[in-house]
């Protein structure tokens, strides 16, 4: 079972499936990878990209593999046919009509939470955040030994080293234990959600990465989740399901509760070319590899490079 998934998608392959296009059966995508400061642009299959091999494997689980099923069974599922009932929802439905049903709203919040969590940026955050856990964790542990036990074990302790791969066991059982992604999943189902239909998708489509969920706050420079936070009355959130068709979610507070029973749902059509721009950057700047352009900009964008 340990060697069934080797190369693990850190952006589900149904959800980039929805990016590219069908040559000879198989579903093909434009990637823009950088490498050495230098561009690189090529097409592929999309198993063959977005993934990190072995990048789920723990050793706190019987399962090595515990992670990368979880993700296949509880999240991945979601991209398939709950997606695109949501996306059917929303290319079929009229212009400002509600979309969003109280079922759709749950399954984009569990899709993207996991998104945001399940990356190696996420890590990382960890990571620099390290020094102050296994202070905590050491201090913690200590705490509840007895006097004798602290006495023979407390220097093993404080030397024990809680190493990289510990960090990031440590962030998928905290995110994903089921109280914990439940609570982050209700703050954005509490939040305003729009639907963007992009009328620009024939020049200027929605392009998405392997980190692919933005998280942005207003007045903020920088970017994610563990910059901005989730509860934050200030946190925006941009995330494309097509090269059409994107979700925002944004604070109930100040100008979007105001605008909350107006726009909370429903579907509006985006005509405007800088905010489409503006967002694919950014998804860009964040990726962790590679970026996912849909045609035809994919084909523009190669003859310019």
């Amino acid at each position: 079972m340990a060697k069934a998934f080797v190369n693990q998608h850190i952006v589900p392959k149904r959800y980039l499936d929805r990016f590219a296009s069908e040559v000879d059966g198989k579903n093909i995508i434009g990637v823009r990878f950088c490498s050495n400061r230098s561009l690189h642009f090529f097409s592929e299959s999309t198993s063959n990209v977005g993934y990190i091999r072995n990048f789920y494997d723990v050793r706190d689980k019987d399962d090595p593999k515990y992670w990368e099923h979880f993700f296949a069974s509880e999240i991945d599922s979601l991209c398939g046919a709950e997606m695109d009932s949501i996306i059917a929802a929303a290319t079929l439905s009229r212009n400002n009509e509600v979309v969003l049903t109280k079922h759709a709203k749950e399954v984009l919040s569990k899709v993207i939470i996991a998104q945001i969590m399940r990356i190696p940026s996420a890590v990382e955050y960890v990571k620099g955040i390290y020094p102050e856990v296994e202070r905590q964790v050491k201090e913690e542990a200590l705490s509840i030994l007895p006097t004798e036990l602290k006495s023979q074990y407390g220097e093993i302790i404080k030397n024990l080293n809680l190493d990289a791969q510990w960090q990031k066991e440590q962030l998928f059982n905290l995110a994903f234990s089921p109280e914990n992604f439940d609570k982050y999943c209700r703050l954005l189902q509490e939040r305003l959600w729009v639907v963007l239909v992009n009328m620009q998708r024939s020049n200027l489509p929605f392009v998405t990465s392997d980190n692919p969920v933005l998280v942005e706050g207003i007045g903020r420079k920088e970017v994610g989740v563990f910059r901005n936070g989730l509860g934050t009355p200030t946190t925006c959130i941009f995330y494309p399901l097509t090269p059409t068709i994107a979700i925002a979610n944004y604070p109930k507070a100040g100008f979007f509760r105001l605008a909350f029973d107006d726009l909370d749902g429903r579907k509006k059509l985006l005509n405007e070319s800088n905010y489409v721009v503006t967002r694919n950057a950014r998804i860009v700047e964040q990726s962790y590899h590679h970026s996912f352009i849909p045609q035809p900009l994919f084909d523009k964008i190669k003859k310019r490079n």
